[in-house]
């Protein structure tokens, strides 16, 4: 009974991650002093948050809302398929949300993806994580994601 279970919240998943309406990704480092920005990726357009409020929000009662302005539509040919790249693996691990604190030096990966139903939120940082001991296809996508934000720089 238990194996059924599982292969129905994997399959439950899978068409989850299949239906994504956005993808908020972003870095944030502690120890850089210079600017950096938060992407949402829906299925036709890319934005930017550049207020850098992320890492004050994200403590606060309401904690961090996504407000960006539209880039461009070559921007978002860049990086239009990583919304269908997102692992199972997110779903799968226990990973830091949001809202945890932690090392006071951060080296943050910012993901956040949401169906309409389901919305997750996580964090992953070089500081308490050694990102080898990821699994592969969450390593994979986090350095693919880490790609994709230098091309839009």
């Amino acid at each position: 009974m238990f194996k059924w279970l599982n292969r129905f919240f994997k399959k439950t998943k899978k068409t989850n991650l299949e239906n994504l309406e956005y993808l908020v990704f972003g870095r944030f480092f502690s120890d850089n002093y210079g600017t950096y920005e938060i992407y949402k990726l829906t299925r036709s357009e890319l934005l930017v948050d550049k207020r850098e409020l992320w890492h004050n929000e994200r403590h606060t009662k309401n904690g961090y809302t996504f407000v960006g302005e539209l880039m461009s539509q070559e921007k978002f040919e860049l990086i239009k398929d990583l919304i269908n790249q997102v692992p199972n693996d997110m779903l799968d691990e226990n990973l830091n949300g949001f809202y945890t604190t932690g090392n006071k030096n951060e080296d943050k990966l910012i993901v956040e993806i949401c169906d309409g139903i389901l919305k997750k939120e996580i964090t992953i940082d070089d500081y308490e994580i050694e990102t080898e001991n990821l699994p592969t296809e969450l390593r994979k996508f986090r350095l693919l994601i880490e790609s994709k934000i230098k091309e839009l720089d």
